[in-house]
């Protein structure tokens, strides 16, 4: 009777290969993403925003659509990004831009702020895939693409035998990996009592 052996090893190494590069675009995306994300209190990671003062000369006409026409001019917007426009105090004028953008004017002096707002190319998708702004479908891509890591994970954990896989020093930096995130859950419910 013959003995039918699955060659464990060999279908651990294959899956552990084929699944790193299915997943390896996808990493190196919420890579770059993570950190960027990671330090939103220090800068916008999706949108350059530039505040530049402006003057266009005192402002007056008889209602909002005069005072847009004039702005527009003056300044040389394309109207067709002109999203809205309010005049929430006398002697106040904003007209609404893309992205959050906007035209601030004192309708007096004509002075006042442009805010300038632009996507970052390749950080603003990526984070719009990373914190899942598209849900719908996407959020089982991401499910999957979670799934994926984990197998890679684990599976890499067993490539190598000997003294470098996981019985040899393997263990120690899996364990170093380990207490890593275990060390700061810790040091952040200790510093929460």
């Amino acid at each position: 009777m013959k003995r039918n052996n699955i060659p464990w090893q060999r279908v651990n190494n294959i899956l552990h290969r084929d699944l790193g590069y299915l997943a390896c675009a996808l990493t190196v995306l919420y890579a770059i993403s993570g950190v960027a994300v990671n330090h939103a209190g220090d800068w916008n990671p999706s949108y350059s925003i530039r505040v530049e003062k402006v003057s266009v000369g005192p402002l007056a006409g008889p209602d909002l659509d005069s005072l847009e026409r004039q702005v527009v001019s003056k300044l040389g917007l394309d109207r067709r990004q002109v999203k809205g426009r309010h005049h929430p105090a006398p002697g106040v004028f904003i007209l609404f831009l893309p992205e959050g953008g906007e035209v601030r004017l004192d309708l007096r002096t004509g002075q006042g702020e442009w805010k300038r707002v632009k996507r970052r190319s390749v950080l603003f998708e990526s984070n719009v895939l990373h914190l899942n702004h598209l849900k719908g479908v996407w959020t089982y891509v991401a499910d999957i693409f979670s799934v994926v890591l984990l197998v890679v994970a684990l599976t890499g954990l067993f490539v190598l035998k000997g003294p470098t896989g996981i019985t040899g020093r393997g263990k120690w930096l899996a364990g170093a990996g380990t207490l890593l995130p275990l060390a700061f859950i810790v040091y952040y419910y200790l510093a929460r009592v």
